[in-house]
């Protein structure tokens, strides 16, 4: 779930019937496969209600909306997930990858049963935000923030298979290359966040 796992609806019936919605036993409900998934194949597209920085200041600071809701697909831009693409959860050694868009694709051969997951900071552009990570996975940081939290060799490794999203692809070269600053709209989204959680 989109809190420790969660993200929306794919294309009319794609794949479903090979994804099964059920409990994890330790982080609520996740998606798992019901039969065998190639490698590279696509499992779900995620959809939902396009919306900007300033809709998501506002869902959050109202209370409709946690802050890692949301699926970011651009700089100033989020999917206001539906609730299948929510319970897709995460982990620092996933099962999938997110590229495009929004498209969920296998990063290895998947056998009937496994969880179905990918890695929320490949996401989330440069932010102030983290949260504890539960994954259990040999290789877990313990902590999750945004695409600068991801080891750079594993960066390496997403961006060999080609799991980046399209705008992530773009931000990524402008943060290793150390031409990336914060930009204003987003600190002041933040501190508009930031007061209303305090004042409350």
């Amino acid at each position: 779930m989109r809190t420790q796992g969660n993200r929306a609806t794919g294309q009319q019936g794609l794949l479903r019937p090979k994804l099964v919605v059920k409990s994890t036993l330790k982080y609520g409900k996740g998606v798992f496969a019901v039969d065998d998934i190639r490698k590279g194949e696509i499992i779900h597209v995620c959809r939902g209600i396009r919306m900007t920085l300033t809709d998501l200041i506002a869902k959050v600071n109202s209370g409709e909306e946690y802050i890692d809701d949301p699926l970011q697909i651009g700089r100033r831009t989020y999917i206001d997930l539906d609730e299948f693409s929510r319970l897709f959860n995460h982990s620092c050694n996933p099962t999938a990858g997110m590229r495009n868009v929004s498209e969920i694709f296998a990063l290895r051969n998947i056998k009937k049963g496994e969880q179905i997951t990918y890695d929320y900071s490949l996401t989330i552009a440069p932010t102030v935000w983290e949260m504890e990570c539960k994954c259990g996975s040999k290789n877990c940081r313990k902590t999750l923030g945004d695409v600068r939290s991801v080891p750079s060799d594993r960066i390496a490794e997403y961006k060999k298979v080609g799991a980046l999203q399209r705008y992530m692809k773009l931000l990524l070269k402008e943060v290793q290359e150390g031409r990336y600053e914060m930009p204003k709209y987003e600190l002041v989204a933040l501190e508009k966040i930031k007061n209303t959680t305090t004042s409350n």
